[in-house]
């Protein structure tokens, strides 16, 4: 049962993130494909499940692939975005972690 809940809590932070990240490239006016920034997140949320430094690594990767993949530069538009969106999608994957356990 515990990697099915890894499974779905994993997906869940993926299309939140995606969606996340999509609501803040509408509101900062940047542009990109939603097919990249679910890809984005998807590879994001593959170094996050990296022992002890994903996290970080999550974050980092994710800044650069929003940079490459959008129209966003680093400083601001692409650390905000991925701020705001990596905290929302991780407290989704909680709460849902937390209602299936």
């Amino acid at each position: 049962m515990g990697i099915v809940i890894l499974i779905v809590a994993f997906l869940v932070q993926v299309v939140a993130g995606t969606v996340f990240l999509w609501l803040g490239m509408k509101l900062t006016k940047e542009d990109g494909p939603f097919v990249g920034l679910l890809a984005a997140a998807a590879i994001a949320g593959l170094f996050e499940l990296i022992p002890y430094v994903g996290w970080y690594l999550s974050f980092v990767v994710l800044i650069v692939l929003i940079s490459r993949w959008t129209t966003a530069e680093i400083w601001p538009d692409a650390v905000l975005m991925v701020v705001a969106a990596w905290a929302l999608a991780s407290l989704a994957r909680f709460a849902l972690h937390a209602a299936l356990a």
